[in-house]
C-alpha cells in the first residue's frame, strides 16, 4: 500500500521518519526519531479510507496500549489522526519479531517466551482485553532481547465473563474453535493461540493443516 510520506511527516511534525520496517494490510510501520525526547520509536501507519474497522481498530489499540503497564506489552507514545490517516507511535522494538527468530529458539527460550506471553495476557484479561490475534508475528524483541506483545488492533473489550463476536476475524492457524465458530469468546481465546505458538517453537510444525474453511470466511491473514 502507498503511503504519502509527507503526509505522515506533517502529521507529526516532533518527529523525524526513518526507513519502512514493516507493511500490513491496511498500511506499514516506519522507524522514527523523536527530536526532542532523543528517542527511537516507530510508526505505525494505518490508512482507514473505505476501512470503517481499521479505522476503529486503531483507535482502540492506542486507547489500549497507553492504559497498559506491563514489561511484555508495547508501549504506546502517541496517536494522531489526520484526515484518513491514524498514527499510533510506539517505542522501537528492533530485535524483529519472533517469526524472524523461530529457527533458533531453543526449548528453554520457548519456555521464557510462554511465560513472558502469559503474563501479558494474564495482565490484559485483568484490564478486560482479549487480543485475539496472538501469533508470532505479534510478538517482537527490544535490543536486550526483551519479548513484548503487540498489536491490539483487533482487541475485544470483555462483557462480564466472556465476549460477544458479531465477526469472525483473527489468524486461521491460532483462532480457538469458539472464535472460528463465531461464538462467545474468553481468557482461554488467547491460551489457545499461545498454546499453538509453543507447539509451533517445540516441535517446528503446526499441529494441523490451517487452509481456511468455508467457517473461516471474514478472517483476517497474517500480514505483518
Amino acid at each position: 500500500m502507498m503511503i504519502d510520506r509527507a503526509r505522515v511527516a506533517a502529521a507529526l511534525p516532533g518527529y523525524e521518519l526513518g526507513d519502512q520496517i514493516g507493511a500490513g494490510a491496511f498500511g506499514l510501520v516506519l522507524a522514527g526519531w523523536h527530536r526532542g525526547l532523543h528517542r527511537d520509536v516507530a510508526v505505525k501507519v494505518l490508512s482507514t479510507r473505505g476501512h470503517d474497522r481499521a479505522a476503529a481498530g486503531s483507535a482502540t489499540e492506542a486507547r489500549l496500549l497507553a492504559r497498559f503497564d506491563h514489561p511484555h506489552i508495547i508501549r504506546v507514545h502517541d496517536y494522531v489522526e489526520a484526515d484518513d490517516l491514524h498514527l499510533i507511535v510506539t517505542e522501537m522494538m528492533a530485535g524483529g519479531t519472533l517469526t524472524s527468530h523461530q529457527a533458533d529458539i531453543t526449548q528453554q527460550s520457548a519456555c521464557a517466551i510462554g511465560l513472558a506471553v502469559a503474563g501479558a495476557l494474564s495482565y490484559a484479561h485483568s484490564q478486560g482485553v482479549l487480543h485475539r490475534d496472538i501469533k508470532p508475528d505479534n510478538m517482537l524483541f527490544d535490543t536486550a532481547g526483551l519479548l513484548k506483545v503487540a498489536d491490539f488492533g483487533i482487541a475485544k473489550l470483555l462483557d462480564g465473563a466472556d465476549a460477544a463476536v458479531n465477526t469472525v476475524i483473527g489468524t486461521p492457524l491460532f483462532m480457538a474453535p469458539e472464535q472460528i465458530a463465531g461464538a462467545r469468546l474468553g481468557p482461554a481465546t488467547d491460551l489457545y493461540a499461545l498454546g499453538l505458538v509453543l507447539y509451533l517453537l517445540l516441535t517446528g510444525t503446526a499441529p494441523f493443516d490451517p487452509a481456511p474453511t468455508p467457517s473461516r470466511r471474514r478472517t483476517r491473514c497474517p500480514h505483518r
